[in-house]
């Protein structure tokens, strides 16, 4: 009894010692495996991922100097870090555990599934989701089969869209909340700063906005402090106000309507070609011409080209507030006799009497439309009003606060670029030249004509690619950036007042904006320029002769130095396919 006593109690001894020293040596053994396995690179690290080796070093010591890396689920141990550097943040190459298959993209062709989302918008836009889809699902089909490499194993997104002045106000009472210390435009503006991380508990900063902007923003107008220093310069006497810029966003970020703006990136729109109809044109004797102006404002100081309009086609117009206006002035106009007004018209009517046209006829105003897209895909020759002196913030009341310092030398000067036979642009106060014009429109006769960039593929092709591969948060390896950095030209502004937008432009080139932090390098300007030395500065001028750029944010295509300057501004600049600007050659 005493022997069997005596065993259990060394038993006891025993499992009370080693089996805790077991523990702790499968613990630190498994930890060691661990560290060891996390430790663990690809041979090719080093070359797309030169900065993780010093990423990893930085981090074991000064994870604890901010408390967003604990947040982050930074503990101290190696497989934090790694976890840390390579998916919070893109230093690091993925371990091989999280290598797993990821959620993919799918299309669907049901619209039934899509509706319900939109239960509470306008009926208008219900209306053009309906007629449009067999498009959409039409270019989804010629897409995935003419680029099915790069729409196949996309990444599965949640994209959030805010329509702002669809907002549900009734529900949701933003507007009523505003002075109460509800939200003041937060979706737009800034976000508090969350320090040194990228995003904290899986929700990342302001680098995750995309604001779409019709007409574009350039550098000068979304660095606040820039603008507020030199706003006398960047405007007009109308307005020194910049109400939509200071926003603080990398300027790829603002997805624009016409592909304008270099530094910008174009998400662009799908032009509606259901119910085309090019052969009703051929059979009507006599031409017509639909006016490009839908309410009695447009139609200001038009009373010269339309009397000369007249003389040559029948005119329709689409004028809603024609009989208003009418009333208003006690009498009818005589700009109007002659011309038949059919009032506010739908989508279909739109497109039945674009069928009947020759010529769509801009007055000038609005700027940028859809329209004349939409007029070419009837085979119609849209009539593009050139201006004689380009209009701009610092010169036309409608622009006067827009966030640009963009000229426009047209009504549209995408479709000037396009020209005949689809459009012809010309100074329409110019009887001569105008009577001319139209004499030409009538004998065109252009088939029907959408840019790829504009139709159902193209947009669908685009934003896949935008969605995908633009990566604006994460730094990431230059073997991995999209546009590839090997698509990468360099050229210098030849002319005083060039921006690198012209300096490309003339190469049959685009200026690419996320190439500038590569070329922006003392070393490259010392060999381009022979400098002795370099200085910095924060100008949207810089990288010029012997200077670099000092400050992110300030990097710009479009910027043009003063007159009689002697700045060179060095330009990075990439191809692109033809009619798909967004999208260089080798970006598929």
């Amino acid at each position: 009894m005493r022997r069997r006593r005596r065993v259990l109690a060394l038993l006891f001894i025993f499992s009370a010692f080693f089996t805790p020293l077991g523990f702790f040596y499968f613990t630190i053994a498994n930890e060691s495996r661990s560290r060891v396995k996390c430790s663990n690179f690809p041979p090719n690290m080093t070359r797309d991922y030169p900065e993780c080796e010093s990423k990893m070093r930085w981090i074991r010591n000064g994870w604890k100097t901010h408390h967003c890396y604990a947040e982050n689920y930074v503990d101290g141990s190696e497989c934090s870090f790694r976890y840390y550097l390579s998916q919070v943040e893109s230093y690091c190459p993925l371990m091989e555990e999280n290598t797993h298959k990821k959620s993919l993209a799918k299309m669907s062709p049901s619209i039934r599934r899509l509706l319900p989302i939109f239960d509470t918008i306008p009926n208008y836009m219900k209306t053009r989701i309906n007629r449009l889809w067999k498009k959409w699902k039409e270019g989804a089909h010629e897409v995935m089969e003419k680029y099915s490499d790069s729409m196949s194993n996309r990444k599965k997104l949640n994209v959030l869209v805010f329509v702002g002045f669809l907002a549900n106000e009734k529900q949701l009472k933003l507007a009523k909340k505003s002075d109460h210390g509800g939200p003041l435009g937060d979706v737009v503006h800034k976000y508090m700063s969350r320090g040194p991380c990228q995003y904290v508990n899986g929700s990342r900063q302001q680098c995750r906005i995309r604001l779409l902007d019709s007409f574009g923003t350039h550098a000068e107008f979304t660095n606040k402090s820039y603008f507020l220093k030199n706003k006398r310069d960047l405007s007009g006497p109308i307005s020194q106000r910049n109400p939509w810029g200071g926003h603080g966003l990398d300027l790829r970020q603002h997805w624009t309507f016409y592909p304008h703006s270099d530094d910008n990136t174009f998400l662009g729109f799908v032009v509606d070609t259901e119910g085309v109809n090019s052969e009703e044109k051929q059979k009507r004797s006599y031409p017509s011409a639909l006016v490009y102006g839908k309410e009695m404002y447009m139609w200001d100081n038009a009373q010269k080209p339309i009397r000369i309009l007249k003389k040559f086609v029948n005119i329709y117009a689409t004028v809603a507030d024609l009989k208003e206006f009418e009333r208003r002035e006690n009498n009818g106009s005589s700009l109007f006799n002659d011309v038949q007004n059919h009032g506010f018209l739908n989508s279909d009517e739109i497109s039945v009497l674009l069928d009947k046209t020759n010529i769509f006829f801009g007055l000038g105003f609005p700027l940028e439309g859809p329209a004349p897209l939409e007029a070419m895909a009837h085979g119609a020759v849209f009539i593009n009003a050139k201006f004689k002196e380009p209009k701009s913030r610092k010169n036309y009341r409608f622009l006067a606060e827009k966030p640009t310092l963009r000229e426009w030398t047209s009504q549209n000067p995408y479709m000037e670029k396009i020209g005949e036979p689809h459009v012809i642009t010309v100074d329409i106060d110019d009887e001569e030249a105008l009577e001319a014009a139209i004499k030409r429109a009538i004998q065109l006769k252009p088939k029907p004509f959408v840019p790829f960039e504009f139709s159902p593929a193209g947009m669908l092709l685009r934003v896949a690619l935008l969605l995908e591969k633009q990566e604006l948060c994460d730094k990431i390896a230059v073997s991995k950036r999209w546009p590839p950095v090997d698509q990468m030209r360099i050229f210098r502004t030849v002319n005083p007042e060039d921006s690198c937008e012209i300096a490309c432009h003339s190469q049959n080139l685009l200026c690419e904006p996320s190439y500038f932090p590569i070329i922006n390098s003392s070393p490259l300007l010392k060999r381009e320029f022979s400098c002795p030395s370099t200085s910095a500065d924060a100008s949207p001028l810089a990288p010029f002769n012997c200077t670099v750029q000092s400050s992110a944010s300030l990097f710009s295509c479009a910027s043009r130095p003063p007159p009689h300057s002697d700045i060179i501004r060095i330009c990075p600049c990439r191809d692109y396919i033809p009619q798909q600007h967004a999208i260089c050659t080798k970006c598929l």
